[in-house]
């Protein structure tokens, strides 16, 4: 693995050189960083790439001696967010600006491949008067790039803020007219999943939305101004997992399941001075997918040969907000988060006496929320130092019982933990 790190970026190193041989009109750069992180945690939580990627807290689960297991604090320290990228632009073509971008970093495409350079972005971006195209690894739609929270931590504030990268077809149409309309922009998304895979019956997988023949769609309408930016978006996920269940006579029955998913969001940014004010709301309805809430729920059990599985998604109501400062040596911040799940008093399925599965985040989620303050010290030429403590809380659900359709849950009034994170981390730019 060393060596082809090593030979990758000594081919990359040339690149540059050989074409600047051929034309004067062709301009590179390259950017990256270090970023070494050290946190620590007051007990066990739901994450991802060895504990950096934080959702919430883990749920009390009383042990032997009725103590909670999960009620145990962890300290880590990580460097695998370093970042290179690289980005290359050429003469104009059909009349267009051309760039084209590339980058890496060293989380890992899933936990067991962590450590190793992984493909973060790649596009190609056209961009002429009023339009604009980009085809290529870029982010997911529901993550709006003007208005990413100012955290530092791998999260950036998931699952309350969606987070992922998505290939995708992005389209934009800037000036929708004139006067009062030429500050306005349409964007329309057609995207497929790699990293981040969706959830199903055989597991993680990108099968379930490539059977689909749908890829997921965007579609979002945007105001540019001089010091607001907001817009609205509406993102449409079809998915058709394939998969069997026994019947009665432990008789496997094939099943292929459509699922529709429809997530809608609200978002801005305000400006002024060396201060922002940034906060999006979303309906989440499977943004699993987006490092976010919500999914769908199958049985594992099929009572008639002729019957078909019901299901039921499980949505939340999410919102947060980030105020920080974001020049000067100091750049204090702040970040805030809610969501709540609309589905805890009763869930419709089909013979729902028998086992079921769900296929998501926070199935088992009243609601919770997070505060996370932070402080930012900018050393000058690229170095800066950060302090960041998250407090998250989560209120669990339990069942209360069940009849032929329905699953009934209420908040459980013992299973509400919370888990406090403290982060400090330094980041040397170029």
């Amino acid at each position: 693995m060393k060596k082809t790190i090593c030979i990758l970026l000594i081919l990359l190193s040339s690149v540059p050189g050989l074409f600047a041989q051929q034309s004067d009109s062709w301009h590179f750069a390259w950017h990256g960083f270090v970023n070494p992180v050290f946190f620590g945690d007051t007990r066990q939580v739901v994450s991802g790439r060895e504990g950096m990627m934080l959702f919430y807290p883990q749920p009390v689960t009383p042990d032997i001696m009725g103590d909670d297991a999960n009620d145990v604090p962890q300290l880590n320290m990580l460097s695998i967010t370093a970042r290179l990228n690289l980005t290359f632009q050429g003469p104009d073509v059909l009349g267009a600006k051309v760039k084209g971008f590339i980058e890496g970093d060293f989380t890992g495409a899933t936990d067991a491949t962590i450590n190793m350079l992984r493909l973060r972005h790649a596009y190609l971006d056209m961009k002429w008067q009023h339009d604009e195209l980009l085809a290529g690894q870029y982010w997911y739609p529901m993550v709006i790039e003007e208005i990413m929270p100012g955290t530092q931590p791998l999260n950036m504030g998931a699952p309350f803020h969606p987070y992922a990268r998505y290939n995708q077809l992005r389209y934009y149409h800037r000036g929708l007219g004139h006067n009062f309309m030429k500050n306005w922009e349409l964007m329309a998304v057609a995207a497929f999943e790699l990293d981040n895979k969706s959830q199903g019956p055989e597991g993680p997988s990108t099968s379930y939305l490539r059977h689909s023949l749908i890829p997921e769609m965007n579609l979002q309408l945007r105001y540019v101004g001089e010091h607001l930016f907001a817009g609205a978006a509406a993102n449409y996920l079809h998915i058709k997992p394939i998969y069997t269940l026994p019947n009665d006579g432990s008789e496997q029955i094939g099943f292929t399941y459509s699922a529709n998913h429809i997530s809608f969001s609200l978002f801005a940014k305000y400006r002024w001075d060396n201060w922002a004010l940034k906060c999006q709301t979303l309906l989440n309805s499977n943004l699993y997918e987006g490092c976010s809430l919500g999914g769908y729920i199958l049985p594992d059990y099929a009572p008639y040969t002729d019957c078909y599985p019901g299901t039921n998604a499980y949505t939340f109501t999410t919102l947060w907000a980030d105020f920080g400062k974001t020049t000067g040596h100091w750049r204090p911040g702040i970040f805030a988060g809610y969501a709540k799940q609309n589905d805890i008093g009763k869930i419709d399925i089909y013979m729902s006496n028998h086992p079921y599965s769900t296929y998501g985040r926070g199935f088992d989620i009243d609601y919770m929320w997070r505060i996370q303050p932070r402080i930012e010290y900018y050393a000058g030429n690229g170095l800066s130092f950060a302090c960041e403590v998250e407090h998250t809380v989560a209120q669990f659900l339990k069942d209360t019982g069940s009849d032929e359709y329905h699953i009934h849950r209420e908040a459980d009034p013992d299973n509400k933990p919370a888990n406090t994170r403290v982060i400090l981390s330094a980041v040397y730019a170029f």
